[in-house]
């Protein structure tokens, strides 16, 4: 399954994440594709809030990895591969000993450069800039930016794709359940 949807603004990418964070359990990774400043970051300190992160997550771009606490005994993984070239690379951040615990939860940006390591149970997330001609001749947009939208903002609008890798997957379930919360919230999807 592919959804697809746009987003018009940060707070709006970010409140994705956040509905997004509700169907989440421990063990769930995604991995986050999208040019530099496509709304990865954002979108993932969308899901840490509703995860119950109190701290202000910023992008590990530097540190690659970043650990925070959910409750006692569950960790959320934050991690940015923008600056490592290869598998070995990747592999010597440690991340492969909080990848396979089923405790965590977490989210890879720049995750097309592991992909081929993991089995099925990913959710791939991508983000590319949304240059509509008539954002509000769409009909897609997220709910609320119709007519009156600045169309000056243009460089804030993302398209947003959702995709397990396989039909009939475990993450195919999952985005059915989020479709529907996002339909409560009166978003629309591009298909």
């Amino acid at each position: 399954m592919i959804m697809k949807l746009a987003s018009g603004s940060p707070s709006i990418t970010r409140k994705i994440g956040f509905i997004l964070s509700k169907i989440l359990k421990s063990g769930d990774i995604m991995l986050l594709d999208g040019e530099l400043g496509a709304g990865k970051t954002t979108f993932i300190s969308g899901i840490a809030e509703g995860l119950g992160i109190k701290e202000n997550l910023s992008s590990p771009s530097f540190t690659i990895l970043n650990l925070y606490e959910i409750g006692s005994r569950k960790k959320f993984i934050h991690a940015d591969f923008y600056r490592l070239d290869n598998a070995d690379e990747i592999l010597n951040t440690g991340i492969e000993d909080y990848l396979y615990s089923c405790r965590n939860i977490a989210c890879i940006e720049w995750g097309d450069k592991i992909k081929d390591f993991f089995d099925s149970n990913y959710l791939e997330v991508k983000f590319e800039y949304f240059y509509p001609s008539g954002w509000d001749l769409i009909p897609g947009y997220i709910a609320g930016y119709g007519k009156g939208y600045d169309s000056n903002s243009d460089l804030e609008k993302r398209l947003v794709s959702f995709s397990g890798p396989a039909t009939g997957s475990y993450w195919d379930r999952k985005l059915k359940i989020f479709k529907k919360l996002l339909e409560r919230q009166k978003c629309i999807f591009l298909e």
